[in-house]
């Protein structure tokens, strides 16, 4: 499924940017959702350092994994909410109570706990070390799913102690993040009796202001006081859309109508939108998935999206001109940018490596195999930290880097101590200096002693 979610950009990407070493807690990173990280990345010797079979049937989306304190965890069928060791791939603990229960959206790392909602109508907190559950809230149930409850329809977003989570009932809760008890809730859309179907809310962002931007999949953009849930604007587009990103005072999301579209941030009035190619020229290809733009990323300057017509596009973030872009071989998942790297998965079941600046191409791997039809085999939306990226494909999780990752935090040997030739040098040079001065004071101390006994004779 060709998934939407929130981004917002602020201030906050400066803050981040102040680490040389960035974990990534969120499916997008951060509250903001800015799928940005200022780790770096690896551009040359990219090896595989480690895999793990989560899910041997993979037929949905691949989820974003997140990674914090040199742990992983990930989302599976097969598992449910599972950690690993980051540094070999080690399985520490899962969670799955119900064979038939599913965890469809990616986990949300914070604060030593693991946030994520279940297809039940469940919203589970968990200690990260040891996966013991800490608190469940239950989203509720309607007529259509009388005996499992409504499933999440969003990843969890944690800000300034506050939890914030879509369903499919079409309503966004916020619950405290501590206890798990409800604080306010809002309403994206209505139930249609007919066939039962909402307009359910995307994955929301938080921005440092104080604000929350979610929309639902009817095209609804809200921004809410994110401490009270008030509405503050709101403004539609004819088309399924993500929510919105804010950097500078604007929004950016994408779109299943072939847009990316920035909005005024403070007023909900469009700025601009950028049309990618199919809408002007059809499909490239044979494969009907739509005319959709993915979740955007933004760093540099930059608006980074993937589109259902198998591209990545790059666009100036203020005036949405074109800057490059580069034709994958499928649909492209969510990108991800760091290290001056825009990392993108596809359906034909690669990862790309992609220069931000030029988008010439770095390097791919095969983190999945070809999917076109299916996008559970696909490469999917690649997390990166410490120097290392992190990616779920075709079932297999699997970390990528250098064969030493993490120069700075690597420890090595101490060589036996030899002396370097300009320390020769100096100690040299010292010898030459205490020589000539000794000779200095004993001609010094001679010829006083010679006045002193010349002048005794007179």
């Amino acid at each position: 499924m060709f998934s939407f979610s929130a981004v917002i950009v602020t201030r906050q990407i400066v803050l981040c940017a102040t680490s040389s070493v960035d974990d990534w807690p969120i499916s997008r990173h951060d509250a903001a959702q800015t799928g940005f990280s200022s780790s770096k990345a690896p551009k040359s010797t990219i090896v595989q350092l480690w895999n793990f079979t989560i899910e041997t049937n993979a037929l949905s989306t691949p989820k974003s994994p997140a990674v914090v304190s040199e742990r992983v965890y990930a989302c599976s069928d097969e598992y449910g909410v599972c950690c690993f060791e980051a540094s070999g791939g080690t399985k520490v603990w899962s969670f799955k109570p119900e064979a038939e229960m599913d965890f469809d959206y990616s986990p949300t790392v914070i604060d030593g706990r693991v946030y994520v909602g279940s297809d039940n109508g469940q919203v589970y907190c968990f200690d990260a070390s040891t996966g013991n559950k800490l608190w469940n809230f239950s989203v509720g149930s309607y007529d259509l799913w009388t005996t499992v409850g409504i499933p999440v329809s969003s990843s969890v977003n944690i800000a300034e102690g506050r939890a914030y989570v879509g369903a499919l009932s079409g309503t966004l809760y916020c619950l405290d993040a501590a206890s798990g008890e409800r604080l306010w809730q809002f309403s994206t859309g209505t139930r249609e009796p007919e066939n039962n179907l909402v307009s359910y809310p995307t994955s929301p962002a938080i921005s440092e202001h104080g604000y929350c931007y979610v929309n639902n999949v009817n095209g609804d953009i809200f921004c809410l006081d994110a401490t009270s849930g008030a509405l503050v604007w709101n403004s539609t587009v004819e088309a399924r859309v993500s929510a919105d990103l804010v950097v500078d005072g604007f929004i950016y999301f994408g779109s299943s109508d072939g847009n990316v579209y920035c909005f005024n941030a403070s007023s909900g009035t469009k700025i601009w939108n950028y049309t990618t190619w199919y809408n002007a020229a059809g499909p490239s290809h044979s494969y009907h998935w739509g005319n959709s733009v993915s979740d955007p990323a933004v760093a540099y300057g930059h608006v980074y999206v993937g589109s259902s017509d198998f591209d990545v596009f790059c666009l100036d973030a203020l005036t949405g001109e074109e800057i490059w872009s580069f034709s994958t071989g499928g649909i492209v998942n969510p990108p991800s940018v760091a290290g001056g790297c825009v990392l993108a998965g596809s359906y034909d079941g690669n990862l790309y490596c992609l220069d931000a600046y030029s988008g010439a191409e770095i390097w791919r791997i095969a983190a999945g195999v070809l999917s076109l039809v299916n996008s559970g085999g696909s490469a999917g939306s690649p997390s990166v930290a410490a120097g290392v990226v992190y990616v779920v494909g075709n079932g297999v999780l699997s970390a990528w880097g250098t064969s030493s990752p993490n120069p700075q935090s690597t420890p090595t040997a101490t060589p036996e101590h030899t002396p370097e030739p300009t320390s020769t040098a100096l100690v040299i040079a010292i010898v030459i200096l205490v020589a000539i001065g000794t000779i200095a004071l004993i001609v010094v101390i001679g010829a006083g002693l010679l006045v002193y006994y010349r002048k005794r004779k007179h």
